[in-house]
């Protein structure tokens, strides 16, 4: 998983296990606004455009 704010910056890297996706939080620190998450497995990925509020 993979997030960038809205000018390309990476924000986050982290490899995370299929069993603990659950349980998984991703940007409880971010401020307010626009990002993209990148999710990757093996040769599939999806962008995702996450608005915070």
């Amino acid at each position: 998983v993979r997030v960038y704010d809205m000018i390309g910056k990476l924000l986050e890297d982290k490899t995370i296990n299929a069993s603990d996706i659950q349980n998984f939080e991703l940007g409880n620190q971010y401020p307010s606004g626009v990002y993209n998450v990148i999710v990757s497995q093996e040769s599939n990925s999806k962008t995702i455009r996450v608005v915070k509020r």
